[in-house]
């Protein structure tokens, strides 16, 4: 719905985005991407570490003392690892960029400044990048909101969309993707998997996103702006300008609106600060000043930035594990079917948690990402189809172990009844060729038998423990 231009749209005195891009990362490449962000100057995320409370966040900070008591003693070992070989953890790597950059679309041109770049390299082969961005003072609501749609979009699919150019250091790019690798993290792309990917989907995951960055917002309006429920509802739902230029509200029913409100808006500090959260974007927009405004962005760059990081990631996981699972012929690929098995037991046992915040605000406002991205649900269709694996595999063991049981027992009769006389008797004395030679058709069958028997044997058990050692390197590989 296009809105009148004399509306009353919030005013906003301060704009700050992260933009957060998940991928896959190459399997065996892991640690060798580890050395080469090392290489180019990004520094291992440490809360032990003072210097970086102010490092990576413009003219704001982050308390590492608050971070980390904000989560459950369980939660802070995965997600501020102590060192960045913990392979089991959320290990971040960051880098002040601190640069000046231009936006450049139809409908709005603006600089912007770009702080610093966040890589985690997370279990399960889960990559994620975090572009902080600063606005300047004096743009408009609409505005704003429209700079977070266009800049989420890595590289235009549709020819609907409106493309946007991004000039930093006398260098123009046409995409924000090849502003992301061609700029910020030069000949880092190849260690992205894009093995099952869509040419046309730079960087997606096939079960996941297409070409489209997840976004957090911090708005700072003024105290005489009204934060109205559409006002909200174009916040959460990014809804800047329409084809024509004009501000836009996407949708039309006031009943879909108030029920957007009740369960995408976080209002127990209503009239003054709210959180919104849907599936493109988590802001919060707050009229407050002074210290306390200081302390919402110092959250958003912290405290909530790494829930809705945790829940995100859940997210990517649960739904790749399902993904995997479709992929599978459970008939033919006995060992992705016992990985699977390992991936999904692992994740609940490891990772999953059903609270990971320590105090009552946090936990009412992490609660709103996890039921927007529908954390549970994916966790019961994953829980389920652990059961139906473990179902299959009995099956399907069983018969494998029938087959196998029936050919070794044919073995062992025949050798128990033949080649016991025959073979323990002759080996009481010096074996000849000679004695060799002179069996019966019915005594070489059976030398036959007990011969292949033991050499099937030891074939089987080298086979099996070449496999056992095999699939346990391979299971650890899949996971970290």
């Amino acid at each position: 719905m296009v809105l009148n231009k004399e509306t009353d749209f919030p005013n906003v005195k301060k704009a700050k985005f992260q933009f957060i891009f998940p991928f896959m990362l190459e399997e065996h490449r892991i640690e060798e991407f580890v050395n080469r962000l090392i290489e180019k100057d990004f520094d291992f995320f440490d809360l032990n570490n003072a210097e970086q409370q102010q490092a990576y966040y413009g003219e704001s900070h982050v308390s590492h003392r608050s971070l980390e008591s904000f989560f459950l003693p369980n939660i802070e070992p995965i997600l501020f690892p102590q060192t960045d070989r913990r392979r089991e953890s959320f290990r971040r790597f960051s880098k002040r960029t601190n640069l000046t950059c231009e936006f450049s679309s139809k409908h709005l041109e603006t600089d912007f400044i770009m702080d610093s770049i966040d890589i985690f390299i997370c279990p399960f082969h889960i990559g994620l990048i975090n572009i902080r961005v600063s606005l300047p003072e004096g743009l408009s609501y609409s505005d704003v909101l429209f700079f977070g749609d266009r800049f989420r979009v890595l590289e235009q699919i549709s020819n609907n969309e409106e493309n946007a150019k991004i000039g930093c250091e006398e260098e123009t790019y046409q995409q924000v993707k090849d502003f992301i690798f061609n700029k910020l993290l030069q000949d880092m792309s190849c260690y992205i998997d894009e093995s099952k990917i869509k040419d046309t989907y730079f960087g997606s995951l096939p079960f996941f996103v297409d070409e489209r960055m997840y976004v957090l917002g911090h708005l700072s309006i003024t105290e005489d702006s009204e934060l109205s429920k559409a006002n909200l509802f174009r916040a959460g739902e990014l809804n800047g300008y329409d084809s024509s230029g004009n501000p836009y509200l996407g949708a039309l029913n006031p009943d879909y609106i108030d029920r957007y409100y009740t369960s995408h808006v976080y209002d127990r500090w209503g009239g003054e600060t709210y959180y919104v959260t849907s599936e493109n974007h988590f802001v919060c927009l707050t009229k407050t000043a002074g210290d306390m405004e200081e302390e919402l962005i110092s959250q958003m760059h912290g405290q909530l930035y790494y829930s809705l990081l945790f829940f995100f990631y859940y997210k990517i996981v649960l739904l790749k594990l399902s993904h995997q699972h479709s992929l599978i012929d459970i008939e033919k690929d006995k060992s992705r079917t016992e990985e699977l098995i390992v991936m999904i037991t692992n994740f609940s046992a490891k990772f999953y948690f059903p609270e990971v915040n320590s105090t009552t605000t946090g936990r009412e406002i992490s609660q709103m990402p996890k039921d927007i991205f529908q954390i549970e649900r994916l966790y019961q269709d994953v829980k389920e189809t652990l059961y139906d694996l473990y179902q299959s595999q009995d099956k399907l063991s069983g018969k494998r172990q029938n087959a196998l049981l029936q050919i070794l027992t044919i073995y062992t009769v025949i050798s128990g009844i033949f080649g016991m006389n025959l073979v323990i008797e002759d080996g009481k004395e010096n074996f000849s060729l000679s004695k060799f030679m002179s069996y019966t058709p019915s005594e070489l069958f059976v030398f036959f038998v007990t011969m292949s028997g033991v050499i099937i044997s030891l074939i089987l058990g080298v086979f099996f423990l070449k496999e056992w050692i095999r699939e346990h390197k391979s299971r650890n590989n899949k996971i970290f």
